[in-house]
């Protein structure tokens, strides 16, 4: 089943959170506590710092997983491009930026535009997508 997409938003800021894509890094978490804080139910609380340092904070997500949209602002990450790139992170996922058709293991396909991170470990528990468990096994890239 589909994690839903997660909102979080005051009267200067969105915030969305896609789980099905986000690699757990946890960027987000190092950058500032009090915003994004894995132990509370909300854990992005967009009232907890300036909607400039937030939004930037997303635009630095690895994954894609993070957004902000400021109302009459433009995206702080921008547009993908028309095309494709394919990045292989050492010792992690496989990072993907542009727009795509991805053919998934059921045989489904998925429309996808922006970032999104694939597994490279095979432990994760949200195939095809990276959940962060290339850092519990102790993953490594072949040299």
């Amino acid at each position: 089943m589909a994690k839903p997409l997660q909102v979080f938003h005051t009267r200067d800021l969105v915030v969305t959170y896609d789980p099905e894509v986000c690699m757990n890094f946890g960027d987000c978490l190092r950058a500032n506590r009090a915003v994004f804080d894995r132990n509370r139910p909300e854990w992005i609380d967009p009232r907890a710092a300036d909607p400039d340092a937030i939004a930037a904070i997303a635009a630095r997500c690895p994954s894609g997983a993070l957004h902000a949209v400021r109302p009459n602002r433009p995206a702080e990450r921008p547009l993908p491009s028309p095309g494709v790139s394919i990045h292989a992170s050492p010792n992690g996922p496989i990072i993907v930026k542009g727009k795509v058709t991805l053919q998934l293991p059921t045989g489904g396909t998925e429309q996808r535009t922006g970032a999104f991170s694939l597994c490279r470990c095979g432990q994760t528990g949200n195939h095809p997508f990276c959940d962060g468990s290339h850092i519990r096994v102790g993953f490594r890239s072949p040299p």
